[in-house]
């Protein structure tokens, strides 16, 4: 990653300073678009140092937690997962089933039926991207091939 440039710093400097994007542009002689990219560089870097600092606080707490509680939330963590493969399987059969409409709409050339399949299979990929990002799975088709498997 390359260092900030002279400017970026400059212009973090008058933030500090307390001047607002548009007073900042003016000051450097630059657009606000410009002044904006620089400072959220900043702010995603201290959301990524907050969110670091509130991961290992909540490990810190987890590592005090007495033995019993601990296990108590490992199980709670186990069959949450548990419900999550179920969730997963359930909605892998609706996307199949949904996929095997549209192919047969296209079979039979009902193109208003295969732009609503295609545009419900669109939105169902996204709700598992989604879902992907809120469970915090890291290969998403990964999960659904271990959960077809368990079948």
């Amino acid at each position: 990653m390359r260092p900030p440039s002279p400017r970026a710093i400059q212009a973090r400097a008058l933030r500090a300073e307390g001047l607002t994007i548009p007073q900042i542009a003016e000051k450097m002689g630059c657009n606000r678009g410009t002044v904006s990219k620089w400072l959220a560089k900043d702010i995603t870097k201290a959301q990524a140092s907050g969110l670091d600092q509130l991961i290992s606080d909540a490990q810190a707490k987890y590592d005090s937690l007495p033995p019993s509680e601990a296990e108590r939330l490992s199980q709670l963590r186990d069959t949450l997962r548990e419900q999550q493969q179920v969730i997963i399987k359930r909605q892998i059969k609706l996307l199949e089933s949904v996929q095997g409409e549209a192919m047969t709409a296209l079979r039979s050339k009902d193109l208003p039926t295969v732009r609503a399949a295609a545009s419900l299979i669109s939105a169902l990929t996204r709700a598992f991207a989604h879902e992907a990002m809120v469970y915090q799975i890291i290969d998403p088709a990964e999960v659904m091939r271990q959960a077809l498997k368990d079948d």
